[in-house]
């Protein structure tokens, strides 16, 4: 299933992060200085990203933001909880831009997202994708 070969594209919110736990977390989230550092990791998803990169995986973090205040926040908050992955492999974009869009060599990439119309574009663009569903299931891929 897993290959080093591949690159790992991995979302922030929903999938390292409990973004829906937080209530009118997308108003919030555009216009709230430090939201992001407020929200709870998920935290079998960020031990599963420390596996991969701990193995020798090619990971990234691919996440959406609605501006540059939020764009900071998350850097922030992915230094805190994954502080081995480097700066150059966390890529941010905004609201509503298709993720598969900021991928050279889809084909040879994996994206963990829980939002199905990411997942869908993903796949049309060429790559595999996986909808994160609950907060084991990347966990559960890496370790079997």
């Amino acid at each position: 299933m897993l290959d080093k070969k591949r690159t790992y594209y991995i979302d922030m919110d929903g999938v390292l992060f409990d973004f829906n736990a937080m209530k009118n977390g997308v108003k919030r989230f555009a216009v709230e200085p430090n939201f992001f550092r407020k929200l709870e990791p998920i935290r079998a998803n960020i031990v599963a990203v420390k596996i991969l990169m701990a193995n020798g995986y090619k990971v990234k973090v691919l996440s959406a933001s609605p501006n540059k205040n939020a764009d900071e926040d998350k850097i922030f908050t992915l230094n805190k909880h994954l502080p081995k992955l480097k700066r150059k492999n966390i890529i941010l974009c905004r609201n509503g831009e298709v993720k598969a869009n900021f991928v050279r060599k889809i084909k040879k990439s994996v994206l963990f997202d829980d939002y199905g119309k990411n997942c869908r574009e993903w796949r049309e663009h060429g790559g595999i994708a996986y909808k994160v569903k609950d907060s084991r299931m990347m966990l559960t891929m890496v370790t079997n």
